[in-house]
């Protein structure tokens, strides 16, 4: 999830950051290209996003335990000379 007042629906953002990991398991590096797809009430500003896990109760666990230093890396065209920016 993405604060929609500063990102669009359909942006690619890659994360970086360390897996969350049910008990017993070990952490590890956790970095994929997601898209933007949601918002959330608590997502606001430049510094906070929400990975979707998926459902269930393994992805529900796993969300819950999620709480790690994060970069998230937002993906937006180049922008040419004679052209008007692209953000929002």
């Amino acid at each position: 999830a993405i604060d929609r007042a500063l990102h669009p629906y359909g942006v690619p953002v890659f994360v970086d950051s360390r897996a969350p990991a049910e008990a017993g398991e070990r952490v590890s590096a956790f970095r994929t290209l997601l898209i933007a797809q949601d918002t959330g009430g608590a997502i606001r500003g430049w510094v906070r996003g929400d990975v979707f896990f998926g459902s269930g109760d393994s992805a529900g666990r796993r969300a819950g335990a999620t709480n790690a230093p994060t970069r998230f890396h937002v993906l937006l065209p180049k922008v040419q000379p004679g052209t008007t920016d692209v953000r929002p």
